[in-house]
């Protein structure tokens, strides 16, 4: 008889076959981190259908000029009939009142509020995580100092003073508007970072990392920061929509974006005293402006709830 017959190993193989294969099945299906978050954000279909719209939303900003070739300040108020003319195959969205074809500034104007909002978070969660990874790293006096800057921000009536700073720094251009939008916007983000490197910093990972000689530039961002890139993502997303509208709300009332440079919020600015005339004018950039900040609130709650690892699936 043979040795493996003897110790019973052919009948414990034979016994462990169909829970091996069970294994290597479920080993065969287990999904990625990244992609449970994918499949997660996929099922909540609202926040799909704004990712869906604002993927759209770029298309016809940034693409659309490409197919769509009419110059968006080419004038033609000689001639009254080009003029307020309401929405028609020539002029998808109508024209203003010295006959510059609405559709065409709708796209131009798009550019320069996604370009406005996208850099001004970009630069703002910038800030915000520096100033908040020190004051949730080191604490003591040094958190003190820049949580009470970060109050004293936030204390202050926020487009009073943009309003102000916009007359004093501003030319008018998307460059000054994305500066003085970001010097204002990392607030929250700062606060946000803070709690997560206060609660971070104290897990078992930091303090291995630690014992191993990492310093504290190390720790801070190769360590921490990565594990609170979540809440950051959802915050940046928020925090585009709200660059658009305080970007449109500068430009509404002659403090953003000057002409001849189209802004949504300069549409709207420029087509309020022709408002009973042609309505086109003001609703069709304030449409845009709602249906791109309600899609980026979509997107950052449907990241939210993906990047929860307590309702994560594995």
């Amino acid at each position: 008889m043979d040795i493996s017959d003897r110790l019973g190993i052919s009948s414990i193989e034979e016994e462990m076959e169909p829970f091996l294969a069970e294994t290597v099945e479920l080993i065969q299906k287990r999904r990625s981190q990244g992609r449970i978050i994918f499949d997660r954000f996929l099922r909540n279909r609202v926040a799909v259908g704004g990712a869906v719209f604002l993927i759209f939303l770029f298309l016809y900003c940034f693409a659309g000029p490409l197919i769509w070739r009419v110059d968006p300040n080419l004038t033609h108020f000689t001639k009254v009939s080009d003029t307020l003319a309401s929405p028609t195959w020539e002029h998808p969205f109508g024209t203003d009142s010295v006959g510059r074809d609405q559709f065409a500034r709708a796209m131009v104007g798009g550019q320069v509020s996604l370009v406005v909002g996208m850099l001004s978070m970009l630069l703002g969660i910038a800030i915000g995580t520096f100033i908040g990874a020190l004051a949730g790293f080191y604490g003591g006096w040094l958190d003190n100092l820049l949580m009470r800057v970060t109050d004293i921000v936030l204390a202050v009536p926020l487009y009073l003073l943009l309003f102000v700073l916009s007359v004093a720094f501003s030319d008018g251009t998307p460059r000054t508007v994305i500066l003085i939008i970001a010097v204002f916007s990392w607030t929250y983000a700062a606060r946000l970072i803070r709690s997560e490197f206060l609660a971070l910093k104290e897990r078992e990972f930091v303090m291995a990392a630690r014992t191993i000689g990492a310093g504290n530039v190390r720790l801070m961002f190769r360590h921490i920061l990565p594990n609170a890139l979540g809440p950051i993502i959802v915050n940046a997303t928020l925090l585009v929509g709200t660059n658009i509208i305080t970007e449109s709300v500068l430009s509404y009332f002659g403090f953003g974006i000057q002409p001849p440079t189209a802004s949504w919020g300069a549409m709207i600015s420029a087509g309020n005293d022709f408002i009973d005339a042609d309505p086109w004018m003001v609703f069709i950039p304030g449409l845009l402006i709602f249906a791109t900040v309600l899609s980026f609130n979509l997107v950052g709650d449907g990241l939210r709830d993906a990047l929860d690892p307590y309702m994560t699936e594995r």
